[in-house]
């Protein structure tokens, strides 16, 4: 087994949580924990909150679109 040492920053280590979790399973059955122990190695990427922007209200009456609420 061969270890490397890399030096990352907090931003670029952050980035490789976000995509190590958001990246496809393997295909390989041999290697479908591989992204499981690479996050448990360097952590879980950090969960951002955020209100979003508001619903915005049309009037769709002229086409048949009627908004029950």
């Amino acid at each position: 087994m061969n270890l490397h040492n890399i030096s990352l920053t907090s931003e670029e280590l952050e980035c490789v949580r976000v995509c190590v979790s958001n990246a496809p399973i393997p295909y390989d059955i041999r290697k479908k924990k591989i992204p499981a122990d690479i996050l448990e190695k360097i952590g879980k990427p950090i969960e951002h909150r955020e209100e979003g922007i508001p619903k915005v209200k049309y009037d769709l009456t002229p086409y048949g679109i009627f908004d029950d609420e």
